[in-house]
């Protein structure tokens, strides 16, 4: 065989033909295979987490062999999903293939490279995810491995087993002899004049590869009929059509029952039953409208654009507990001004001052006549500040003998910071012994449950359900809401911490009453209009707007929206604590934001994207009872728990191509908006020094800066949560909290012991 023979073999082999065809002719598929590729090798989306769904599934509440098995059968089902969907599109191009015995499995066993290439760089990067990340033994990730490639094989098998059973070639068709099996018939020469049906509708394929790897000869099948080479393609593409419906029923299956644990597939699964979905349902627009697919998919899209301003199509994400039903409440600037005077806001610094009475009571007895007041801020960052934030409590509160609670006045913060907040706090509340307990002696598992993984359920729900069976409800007393990602989240959380936080907002209305525990804000952002909607048991119209202010020409209306007081008449005392803590935590496009029963419908996000560590509400508060601080305590003690470091490097952010210079404003704007929020507060806690005429010191407990930065996630990895259950006791950690010990004294302190324990 001559080189140029070799080389145009080669060249014009069929597995390389493929792939040349896809590059060409089905760039949508190629945009899946590129975002499964981004996602796998921490390319894309890292930041979220989404990768974790990938490398480290989870089935169950836990990762292991069944877990990678079902991550395997997803792919596979991708894999086949792939084939089908490409034969049904491009076999007029090759055909050869009518001619073969066995058409659709020779097709598949061709359509190889990319597949394998995709296994290949995902077992790697599992390997290198668990070995590393995760910290499993070789063991254990070789089992894993082992159950994930079998996963794959087990759906391959089944298709191509049911495919071969099924589909008919030429020869059971018309009894034809197969060209694979007639040695004698001439191998097709390419013609570049050629006008026949097979040359005008395929490019040129001289070998293809027959199972397993003995390479063949293309040969001629101009003598073949048109018609039946035609109908043996369609006769594959019917059956190939019976597998799209099977796909499309199990995500339909799993959607439905969702809420019990065997449905609850990994996340990554979920996505790529998602991808095998658009895959079939774009093939079949193609495949059915030819030429006119492209302009009936933008028609589709147009449509769906239309009708999702209808609720009935595109319901929104409520908060449960609230009356949606009844009257809405009235979001306008009048409503707003009338919803808040001097009298009202009077009322309400008597009621937090009584509160205050009672928290100074309980150390007036204890034989401190002007205690310290400690105001907690807490930093947002999903479960890496929730695990952050609880550790540190835990690590300051063992050295207070568990009264850090009782030395605190008010909590404020965002997202995870104030997740686990709420969790500790509820913890002193009602489980007070097990929480000493478990901090006193090192044990972990209540740490552990503030670092469950939230991600797998709530992406689970996001792929099978929200954007196809939206419509499934639940009840939640005397209201019903639909089911979506946010009960997914609600759901799994309450799971994670043994539902100690199932709650409504009026349960914690007498224990901060009578300063059993702190007082919490919680201050979720309202899309609309930039405001706050500050969430408490308590009536705090006086964090809206100083008194006083309510004619001012500086200030015509409230900077903020009391959720207790401006949604009564919608019961607003009965909402969840943890729909509270959800919006307070809807980071954009993880979570949905928040719509609530008023008129227009306010919407809110994440309280970080206007104050990520409560800074402006723990400066308001110090500014309205001032004169009680300084006439009833001896300072204020500030302590900031974050979850990034505060001096952290300056990163390159240069411009170094068109692309990025496209995407700078906003990557720049966005990346750093958490930086000029501390450029703002420190600012802010300057002025409060100014107007406090007693000590106000300020403790920061900060994650230390790491090379790799932990994802902003509700998921974790191993590494990241034992990095993260080390980072409070780091040098700069132990600092701090010397430093709080010479401000707010203890009895016997002895950080020595304190750290042998953990």
């Amino acid at each position: 065989m001559s080189l140029k023979t070799f080389y145009n073999r080669f060249i014009y082999s069929f597995p390389i033909q493929l792939v040349v065809m896809h590059f060409k002719k089905n760039q949508i598929m190629m945009l899946y295979w590129l975002l499964l590729f981004a996602f796998i090798t921490e390319s894309i989306a890292k930041k979220f987490g989404v990768p974790f769904l990938f490398l480290d599934p989870e089935y169950m509440g836990k990762v292991g062999v069944t877990s990678f098995f079902i991550m395997g059968t997803s792919l596979g089902a991708f894999i086949m999903s792939f084939n089908i969907s490409s034969f049904i599109l491009n076999s007029f191009r090759f055909p050869f293939l009518a001619t073969l015995s066995r058409t659709f499995l020779k097709y598949a066993h061709n359509n190889f490279i990319i597949p394998l290439a995709f296994i290949l760089v995902y077992c790697y990067q599992i390997i290198n995810f668990q070995y590393y990340n995760q910290l499993k033994p070789i063991e254990e990730i070789s089992a894993n491995l082992i159950a994930f490639i079998t996963g794959i094989m087990v759906v391959m098998t089944l298709t191509l087993r049911y495919f071969m059973h099924t589909n008919k070639d030429i020869h059971k068709l018309f009894g034809v002899k197969h060209a694979d099996d007639d040695e004698t018939a001439p191998i097709r020469i390419y013609d570049t004049n050629d006008t026949s049906f097979s040359r005008r509708n395929n490019w040129r394929v001289d070998t293809y590869i027959n199972f397993p790897l003995k390479v063949k000869i293309v040969r001629d099948t101009r003598h073949y009929k048109r018609y039946m080479l035609e109908r043996v393609f369609r006769q594959n593409h019917i059956n190939a059509a019976v597998v799209e419906i099977v796909v499309f029923s199990t995500f339909i299956i799993l959607g439905l029952f969702r809420d019990y644990a065997w449905f609850r597939i990994p996340a990554g699964a979920s996505v790529m039953l998602l991808f095998t979905m658009f895959i079939m349902l774009s093939g079949v627009f193609r495949y059915w409208l030819k030429a006119w697919a492209n302009t009936a998919l933008i028609m589709t899209f147009i449509l769906l654009n239309l009708l999702s301003k209808f609720e009935v199509v595109n319901p929104r994400s409520q908060a449960y507990g609230l009356n949606y039903k009844g009257t809405k409440a009235i979001y306008s600037k009048e409503s707003l001004i009338n919803s808040v005077n001097d009298s009202i806001q009077t009322a309400d610094i008597k009621h937090t001052q009584a509160i205050l009475n009672k928290w100074k009571a309980y150390w007036t007895a204890k034989g401190v006549d002007k205690p310290k007041m400690v105001l907690l801020n807490v930093s947002g960052g999903g479960l890496r500040s929730c695990v952050f934030t609880f550790r540190t409590l835990q690590m300051i509160d063992s050295v207070y003998g568990g009264e850090l609670m009782k030395h605190t006045a008010l909590i404020c913060g965002s997202s995870g910071g104030m997740i686990s907040a709420t969790y500790y706090r509820e913890l002193f509340l009602d489980k007070k012994a097990e929480l000493l307990k478990a901090n006193a002696s090192g044990d972990d598992h209540l740490l552990r449950n503030t670092g469950k993984d939230l991600l797998n359920s709530l992406s689970v729900s996001a792929t099978v359900s929200d954007l196809f069976l939206n419509m499934q409800g639940f009840s939640d007393g005397r209201y019903r809401y639909i089911k979506d990602r946010a009960y997914a989240w609600e759901e799994q959380y309450n799971e994670n911490t043994g539902y100690v936080l199932n709650k409504r907002l009026r349960d914690y209305y007498e224990p901060e009453l009578n300063a059993e525990i702190p007082m919490m804000i919680m201050s979720p952002t309202i899309i609309n209009d930039g405001r706050a909607l500050h969430i408490s048991a308590q009536p705090i119209s006086y964090m809206l707007q100083s008194p006083g202010l309510e004619h001012s020409s500086l200030q015509q209306a409230p900077n903020g929206v009391e959720f207790s007081r401006f949604f009564k008449d919608q019961d607003a005392s009965n909402i969840r604590v943890t729909s509270a803590l959800r919006m307070n935590s809807a980071f954009p496009y993880i979570m949905p934001a928040v719509s609530l029963p008023s008129d227009p419908a306010i919407e809110v996000m994440d309280a970080g994207i206007r104050d990520n560590y409560g800074t402006m509400n723990s400066v308001q508060f110090m500014y309205i009872f001032r004169n009680w601080i300084e006439e009833n305590t001896s300072g204020v003690v500030m302590i900031q728990i974050r979850d990034t470091y505060k001096q952290a490097k300056v990163e390159n952010n240069s411009v170094k191509t068109i692309f990025e210079k496209m995407l700078a404003p906003m990557r720049n704007v966005s990346g750093n908006f958490i930086i000029m929020q501390d450029y703002s507060f420190d600012r802010y806690l300057e002025y409060a020094s100014s107007f406090l005429n007693t000590p106000l010191e300020y403790i920061l407990f900060q994650m230390p800066e790491t090379q790799e930065k932990i994802s902003l996630s509700w998921h974790l990895t191993e590494k990241e949560k034992n990095f993260l259950k080390d980072a409070p006791l780091n040098t700069e950690n132990r600092e701090a909290l010397n430093k709080l010990t010479t401000i707010l004294p203890v009895k016997v302190y002895r950080p020595e012991a304190f750290l042998k324990r953990y």
